[in-house]
């Protein structure tokens, strides 16, 4: 048997609590993996919340990003390079129902976790990650850009700020006074977020591209700035996709070989990726109580 995090109905965070669930098997093309740490989404929340529907029955276990130490191995396993996959692998990527002690992944989601990566930061990479290489993919950006980043100290925001920032574009990136200075410390303007938005992004200059990572503030300045609407991406304003005409975020690509990517830019310290705080497993209610309540940059994140 092994410890899971699951809830019987929806609800608030109230509804989590351990059990205890059947040891995992893999299956063709799947390894079990020994969780170390499991990352938190606002995604997660509202799948439990009843704001996004499932058919899924209950209970139903919780989070997708993981990392972690292969245990056992499925016949035709191997990682997105060809390799094959061998019990001891240190790894990360997804897991369905990742916040427990062990948890079933297909092989295609998982990559090597490089050396010098902490296994918590890995832990909650994978969606933030990847939903930033998709903003990017999505609207690119380059020299002689000026890109405003909505949300720029949320998890995808900052990735995606220091994405714009390799690639040669200049980041303006909106986020509370609080925040700035992070901002500041790897090369992005920051520029206070709300009301009059568009008007303080003028003073710093024209803006070519909006990558809002966080509700449609970013969206709502841009087309107030001129900026036409396929230069402007969206990961969560489906109204303004709708409403406004800007593209909604890809998602092809979103594979194992961009997270392994993206993974070794962290590891060298050419990209910043900060957990703000790692709960124990049986702390799962106060763990999300803090992810719905806190807007602290980085990621928080469960360890069994």
């Amino acid at each position: 048997m092994t410890l899971t995090a699951q809830y019987d109905r929806t609800g608030g965070p109230e509804t989590l609590h351990l059990a205890e669930t059947p040891q995992p098997e893999p299956g063709v093309g799947e390894a079990v993996v020994r969780v170390r740490a499991a990352g938190l989404n606002p995604f997660d929340a509202k799948l439990r919340g009843g704001f996004v529907l499932s058919d899924d029955p209950f209970p139903r276990r919780i989070c997708s990003d993981v990392a972690g130490t292969v245990v056992a191995v499925g016949d035709d396993a191997v990682y997105w390079d060809g390799t094959a996959v061998r019990v001891g692998d240190d790894v990360l990527g997804r897991a369905a129902g990742s916040a427990a002690e062990q948890a079933v992944a297909r092989v295609s989601d998982l990559s090597k976790r490089p050396g010098g990566l902490s296994v918590e930061a890995a832990g909650g990479l994978n969606v933030a990650g990847l939903t930033a290489v998709s903003v990017i993919a999505t609207v690119p950006v380059g020299a002689g850009d000026t890109v405003l980043v909505g949300g720029a100290t949320g998890a995808v925001g900052f990735v995606a700020a220091q994405l714009a920032l390799a690639a040669g574009a200049t980041v303006i990136g909106s986020a509370s006074p609080r925040h700035h200075d992070l901002l500041r410390s790897v090369g992005v303007v920051p520029v206070a977020h709300g009301p009059g938005l568009a008007d303080r992004v003028r003073a710093l200059g024209a803006v070519t591209a909006v990558h809002d990572c966080h509700g449609r503030d970013a969206l709502d300045a841009g087309v107030a700035l001129g900026v036409p609407v396929e230069r402007m991406v969206a990961i969560a304003a489906y109204d303004a996709v709708d409403e406004l005409g800007v593209q909604n975020v890809e998602r092809e690509a979103r594979t194992a070989a961009n997270l392994a990517a993206l993974a070794e830019e962290i590891a060298s310290g050419r990209i910043a990726f900060p957990v703000a705080q790692v709960f124990p497993l049986g702390e799962i209610v106060a763990a999300f109580q803090t992810l719905e309540s806190s807007h602290a940059p980085g990621k928080i994140v469960v360890v069994p």
